[in-house]
């Protein structure tokens, strides 16, 4: 296919930039800025035939894309956006999309067009190699999230998605983030939680135990960056995984019954399980107490803070199911061990 005539800027070259590049440098006249101060950006560059440029060549292009992390989105999105000419389309490409196109929206300027974007494929699962100049997208989705474009325009970006053999899903900001927060977010942590806990290949598994690990290349080599952004910015993310850690205390609680001589014995070893559980929590309460101890004789400041105390318990007091007296005894006896730890 020949090159399109029109011009497209490209914000950032990490590892999903990089394969960006390399797709788009094969059908337009591609212009890359990366504000990363990594040394190797340049010989990355090379290897897929684009040349990076100056921060103001980006202005004049007819397409912007913002290929960043989400964690300075915000920034490059507001810096871009007031320099671009009319009828210019920006776009970005992160893994949430209600705050960037909350940004999109208020920073860019009537004269442009604008469209979030996410890409469901990456470096991993398209079996990129820069080296080669190879990579497999064809049936990978991606969203598209038009907010301010014309349908024309719309339409031309459809056709052109569509050349690459991608499965383009058109939805909105909020079911996006709804979606992907169990999709993405859930299947990242899980995987990431599965290394720490040690859950890797051995030499006796089922053929369940290797489609789980099958999730691992996915989810552990992403930048710890990428994975605390995607969660931190996904309104729903932590939400999916309180309804997962109720879930698996439900399980147990299951597992403890069928085990339990009589209902006395099912409650009472569900008694211990929850105390073993508190007192592990405590114990981590009170290595962060002492690192704040910690942080407070650097900066000055006096160990027992009485505001933060009613703070808490009033917090405490007004979502638990308990007495609030029970609750303000309870807080009282932690925090005067957390003020031992502080000293």
């Amino acid at each position: 296919m020949s090159r399109d005539k029109k011009t497209i800027g490209l914000i950032g070259l990490g590892n999903f930039g990089l394969l960006l590049a390399a797709i788009l440098n094969e059908y337009y006249n591609l212009k890359v800025y990366n504000y990363s101060k990594d040394l190797n950006i340049t010989s990355k560059a090379e290897k897929i035939g684009v040349n990076l440029v100056d921060w103001t060549e980006i202005y004049d292009c007819d397409v912007v894309i913002v290929s960043t992390p989400i964690s300075v989105t915000k920034t490059l999105i507001k810096r871009v956006a007031k320099n671009l000419k009319k009828g210019a389309l920006l776009l970005d490409v992160c893994s949430v999309k209600e705050y960037p196109c909350k940004w999109l929206e208020k920073y860019a300027p009537k004269r442009v067009e604008i469209i979030g974007t996410h890409p469901m494929f990456g470096p991993t699962t398209t079996k990129f190699d820069p080296d080669k100049k190879y990579w497999e997208i064809k049936g990978k989705q991606i969203v598209l999230c038009p907010l301010r474009v014309g349908k024309e325009k719309q339409k031309k970006i459809e056709a052109f998605l569509k050349s690459l053999g991608l499965e383009i899903i058109i939805t909105s900001p909020r079911d996006h983030d709804y979606q992907t927060a169990k999709s993405l977010n859930f299947v990242h942590f899980l995987g990431r939680s599965l290394t720490e806990a040690g859950i890797t290949e051995q030499k006796i598994y089922t053929p369940g135990y290797s489609d789980l690990l099958k999730i691992l290349p996915h989810t552990n080599n992403d930048k710890w960056q990428l994975f605390c952004d995607m969660n931190n910015f996904n309104p729903y993310a932590q939400k999916v995984r309180k309804k997962f850690t109720k879930a698996s205390f439900a399980i147990e609680e299951k597992m403890a019954k069928s085990n339990a001589l009589g209902e006395m014995d099912y409650n009472r070893k569900m008694i211990d399980k929850i105390d073993t559980a508190l007192f592990d929590l405590l114990e981590t309460r009170m290595k962060y107490s002492q690192n704040v101890g910690k942080i407070k004789k650097q900066e000055g400041g006096s160990i027992i803070n009485s505001k933060r105390e009613d703070k808490l318990i009033k917090k405490q007091s007004s979502r638990a199911k308990l007495s609030s007296d029970f609750i303000r005894k309870i807080y009282k006896l932690i925090l005067k061990e957390s003020y031992k730890k502080q000293k």
